[in-house]
């Protein structure tokens, strides 16, 4: 009888368990006073990733990390743009991408590009997205280890990188 009741509790146990989904909340974060973004209440403010940076956000659990940074025109789009991937193949040993995607967004126009590659034996994959407005440049990165990271999250990259918004466009 004691072995029949331990088995029912296990198996309720997991019942339970299983029927537990995760589910998170968004949060719209004011970076600056220059731009908000949406990101799921499962990452947290970061000060480490990337000096300089407007906007950081990480969960290191989920190696899901997030930086924004803003600099001034100073040259034309593409140069800037080749050069912010630049920054990121060097990091990266046999980096591969993927076919760039032209985005608008509420005051804002620029390219989606996704990169791949190995650090350090393990395989990194950013999702970028660079954007040009009248006075300045901003470059959204969104990076990831391992693929199958890569796949359960990419709704929410994609998400968190539309939800950019210029305060005052």
């Amino acid at each position: 009888m004691k072995k029949h009741f331990s088995l029912i509790l296990i198996a309720l146990s997991g019942i339970v368990l299983f029927s537990c989904k995760y589910t998170y909340k968004d949060e719209i974060v004011n970076a600056k006073n220059e731009f908000t973004m949406t990101v799921p209440d499962y990452l947290s403010p970061a000060d480490n990733l990337k000096p300089g940076a407007d906007f950081q956000y990480s969960n290191r659990y989920r190696n899901m990390y997030i930086v924004v940074f803003s600099d001034k025109k100073d040259k034309d789009f593409q140069t800037y743009y080749n050069e912010q991937l630049a920054v990121v193949k060097k990091a990266l040993d046999k980096p591969m991408m993927n076919d760039s995607l032209p985005v608008q967004i509420a005051g804002a126009k620029g390219i989606h590009t996704e990169i791949a590659g190995r650090m350090q034996g393990e395989m990194i994959y950013y999702s970028i997205q660079t954007l040009e407005t009248k006075d300045k440049f901003y470059q959204e990165c969104i990076w990831t280890r391992g693929e199958d990271r890569k796949l359960k999250y990419g709704k929410d990259i994609q998400h968190i990188l539309s939800s950019f918004k210029l305060i005052t466009p």
